[in-house]
Order: structure tokens, then sequence, then C-alpha cells
């Protein structure tokens, strides 16, 4: 609904010309995983227009394919293509990682890449903590960070608990242990 508008938190960084945000799924519907008794009844376009409207030019959903209609969000395609946003997907299990990860690097190239051309990329798992984290802080190591850093740039930005998982943590160390400095 438009009085409880999307927020997305932008990342606060030089790395690139464009930013980086995190945020919950958009539309999404239903029980909330982190707070019992609070059920989620998000309208998607409205969500898409108001990411749109933030700057949003790419959105990054890191959702696994039956959680779109788990979390009520028929039609995300449609809606995202109606304002504009480009898509670019790569399911992760929710709180865990990137079972390849040189699909996963691949896909941060191609992150990278629309940030370095200056796009606003929104990233976005189902609460926008544990898989938009991780990805965020992976990105923020392949702009140059070291993991501590990233992992803690991005809890200030979003949330003390973003990058949920102690294996969550371990993955940016171990891809921070592989990127060309």
């Amino acid at each position: 609904m438009k009085s409880d508008p999307i927020r997305v938190d932008w990342i606060p960084t030089g790395l690139w010309p464009g930013r980086l945000g995190l945020t919950f799924a958009p539309g999404k519907k239903g029980g909330s995983v982190y707070q019992p008794g609070v059920i989620h009844d998000r309208d998607l376009r409205a969500d898409m227009q108001t990411l749109a409207e933030s700057g949003a030019t790419v959105i990054a959903p890191l959702i696994e394919d039956f959680e779109f209609g788990l979390l009520g969000m028929e039609g995300y395609h449609d809606a995202a293509a109606a304002y504009g946003l480009l898509i670019a997907p790569c399911p992760i299990p929710d709180r865990g990682v990137p079972a390849d990860p040189q699909a996963f690097a691949a896909y941060l190239d191609e992150l990278m890449t629309h940030l370095l051309d200056g796009r606003s990329v929104v990233v976005h798992c189902r609460g926008g903590l544990g898989r938009a984290g991780l990805t965020a802080a992976c990105l923020l190591v392949q702009g140059g960070m070291d993991a501590e850093g990233a992992i803690r740039l991005v809890r200030e930005a979003r949330s003390p608990n973003a990058v949920e998982t102690a294996e969550q943590e371990r993955f940016v160390a171990e891809f921070a242990a592989f990127v060309p400095v």
C-alpha cells in the first residue's frame, strides 16, 4: 500500500558510479519469518513503482523460483517491466549461500557492470537481510573492501542482522580470499 512504501537501504560508497541498495521482497504476502504475528500484504505494483521512483534501474531477486508463489508475488516480472526495471535474478536457498561460487562470481560481474555503468541496483531476498546482505557484501569486496569492512557497512546500512548466518559470513570471507587485488 502506498501509505507504507517499500524501503530501500542504499549503501554509502564511492566504489562505483551507480548505487547499491537492499530491500525485502516487493509485493510479498503472508506471515513474517522474523516477526511472529506480522502478516505482509504488499501491493506488488506499488512496490515496483516506488522502487523505480527511488531511482532503481536493476532489481536483483535472490529468491528461489518457488518463493515467488509462496510469497504471493505472481506477476513480479510483468510488474517490474511495467516500471522499466531490468531483472537480474540469482536464486540462493533461504538462509544459505550460493551453491556454485564460480557461477555466483559471474553473476556479481553482471551486477558490477551495472554499477560501473552508473545504474542503481537493488538486491532483495525475502526479508532483505541474509541473501541480499551476502550479495551486497560480496559486491563491496569485489569493489575493493575487505570482508569484515564490507559486512560491517552492509549491517550499518540495512540492519545489524544482515548477512544472517555464520555460513554466509564465511562465504563472504572465502569470496574475499579469491578476489584479485
